[in-house]
């Protein structure tokens, strides 16, 4: 009997230690709940965090997180200088070099000296292409080493780059008007297209590298015409897609899905996988300041209605070209960019966050006329100001 009694009392003292253990465990899920939610609301990039509280040599460190960084960064130029996110680090062109940064403390990480004349710099994923436009040389880069360069037989007018590596690069023909040549990152030649449509302004790759828009400005009875072909790499011999695109200068194309955002000085538009165009704002209705996207494709365009205005407007797009949201500026806008849920703009005067969902102000600091642009990683902004490169820590309001 007195076993008995023991065997229950045993049975009992596990039974209230399994549920102690149970409640500490849901105690840590909710805890770890709680702050992935906060986080996710204040834009913290949880690879920076665990950056912070990790060492050289990639162990869990205590020390790092309120170890000294190398912010302001010198550069070798004041001018021509742009600033780009490429896979959470910062790439940094300028009119000599090129410079991974690791944007926590400010670490170079891959630097070397391009050495071109009119050095263009296009990003996708962890691959950065430069080329030398109106010169003949090309290089691609990882955020950590070099992949390949090569030299054109003829001048390049331009290229891009997809997340996979792939390369296309228009240049001038020998025989045509244009050449189209597309490789992989192994330097294959996968597609290649000669034109005597007119001359190429303007290319974009899919995320995959499948697909490449091609826009082309050709003399048509004394007017100036672009037209967007798709073409299908992994078919050269397929024929292409047209879309005519309105009157003005070619900005910026982007693949989002099987469709392309078209930018122009004037007006902005997507073509469909189809080959028709679709308005976004009409000819004319707009005179573009500046572009930006978010990770998700989204595009940021910066317009005025009319070319003298000082006042402009920030507008939210989809990638499916739905107009999501408009912000009116006071001030003209010299540079943008945006995360997953937040735009940030550079005025005269001030850089402003808004948040994408509502259009709701959640950050304002003063600047001067001596930044020249800016970029923005979760909830950090990095700032370009005359000849290095500093970070502001955005506060909400």
């Amino acid at each position: 009997m007195a076993g008995n009694q023991r065997e229950m009392e045993r049975r009992e003292r596990r039974a209230q230690k399994d549920r102690r253990h149970k409640r500490i465990l849901w105690i840590i899920i909710a805890v770890i709940v709680i702050i992935l939610i906060i986080m996710k609301i204040c834009e913290i990039n949880i690879n920076s965090v665990k950056d912070r509280f990790t060492d050289e040599k990639g162990k869990f460190t205590l020390t790092q997180g309120v170890a000294d960084d190398n912010f302001p960064y010198n550069l070798d130029a004041s001018q021509n200088v742009s600033i780009v996110n490429i896979n959470n680090k910062l790439g940094i062109i300028t009119p000599s070099s090129y410079t991974v940064l690791n944007s926590k403390d400010a670490d170079a990480e891959y630097v070397f000296e391009h050495g071109y004349s009119n050095p263009i710099l296009e990003t996708a994923g962890i691959y950065s292409l430069i080329y030398d436009q109106g010169d003949k040389n090309y290089r691609l880069d990882t955020v950590s080493s070099a992949v390949y360069e090569q030299e054109t037989e003829n001048t390049i007018l331009c290229a891009d780059v997809s997340k996979n590596g792939t390369v296309a690069v228009a240049t001038t023909s020998s025989e045509k008007v244009c050449d189209i040549t597309v490789y992989s990152k192994s330097l294959e030649k996968t597609f290649e297209l000669s034109t005597s449509d007119g001359y190429i302004v303007s290319m974009a790759l899919s995320d995959n590298g499948k697909r490449l828009a091609a826009a082309v400005l050709k003399g048509e009875n004394a007017d100036l015409k672009t037209t967007v072909y798709l073409y299908d790499v992994s078919n050269a011999g397929a024929k292409p897609k047209a879309a005519q695109l309105p009157h003005g200068s070619v900005i910026d194309m982007s693949f989002t899905s099987s469709n392309v955002l078209v930018v122009g000085d004037s007006y902005a538009g997507i073509v469909k996988k189809s080959g028709k165009y679709e308005e976004i704002y009409a000819e004319n209705a707009i005179s573009t300041r500046c572009i930006s996207y978010t990770p998700a494709g989204d595009l940021i365009l910066v317009y005025n209605s009319y070319s003298n205005s000082t006042d402009n407007v920030v507008s939210y797009i989809k990638s499916s070209g739905k107009v999501k949201s408009e912000i009116k500026v006071k001030g003209n806008i010299k540079s943008a960019t945006a995360s997953s849920s937040l735009v940030t703009v550079l005025t005269n005067s001030e850089i402003i966050s808004f948040n994408l969902s509502n259009s709701e102000e959640k950050s304002r600091i003063s600047a001067d006329d001596s930044v020249k642009s800016i970029c923005r990683m979760g909830s950090e902004i990095f700032i370009h100001k005359q000849s290095f490169i500093d970070r502001s820590g955005a506060e909400t309001n």
